[in-house]
């Protein structure tokens, strides 16, 4: 269970490099790299580990952004579901998929987000050209850095795991009988 832990900091870390990077930058010029740990974190570890990543990682984004609390946890738990179920059903081997697959789920993230924020009175709820714009900006941008941030938590999990985790420890297959 040493990846919980490691994930979980590596959001932060990805939390706070994004919360610098915009104090210079306008903010939908910039990926959204804990979307981007969540997404990788659904594709390479999974399981309740993986769950409790994307609700730790939603519940820090809501006390370090002053969200309402619970938004980005829920919303964020729901991408890993999604994208778990997508992991089951398609092949996210490849970088193809892993960005097309993000730039959905950034879609949907964002129109979520403003939605739940319009359901408690925090922002209002028309959506205008000019927001899903900068949508698309963003959801080109997390599907273009998709990939990277994939291989990234993958490098990661296998260094944490290692061979301690009865998940990631190899088959061996003996032959029965004599060898030919």
């Amino acid at each position: 269970m040493r990846v919980v832990p490691g994930l979980v900091v590596l959001g932060v870390f990805a939390l706070q490099i994004q919360g610098t990077v915009a104090t210079f930058a306008p903010s939908v010029f910039i990926p959204d790299l804990v979307f981007l740990v969540v997404v990788g974190t659904a594709i390479a570890v999974g399981g309740a580990a993986g769950l409790l990543v994307a609700a730790l990682l939603g519940y820090s984004m809501d006390v370090l952004t002053g969200a309402l609390l619970g938004q980005h946890a829920l919303l964020l738990t729901l991408a890993y579901a999604a994208t778990r179920i997508a992991n089951l059903r398609l092949n996210l081997l490849r970088p193809a998929p892993r960005a097309v697959l993000v730039a959905v789920l950034s879609m949907v993230y964002g129109l979520a987000h403003v939605g739940v924020g319009g359901l408690f009175g925090l922002a209002p709820l028309h959506a205008g050209l000019h927001l899903l714009g900068d949508l698309l900006i963003q959801a080109v941008l997390n599907a273009i850095c998709a990939p990277a941030a994939v291989v990234v938590v993958q490098k990661l999990a296998d260094l944490l795991l290692g061979d301690d985790e009865p998940t990631r420890r190899s088959l061996r297959v003996e032959p029965r009988g004599r060898v030919i």
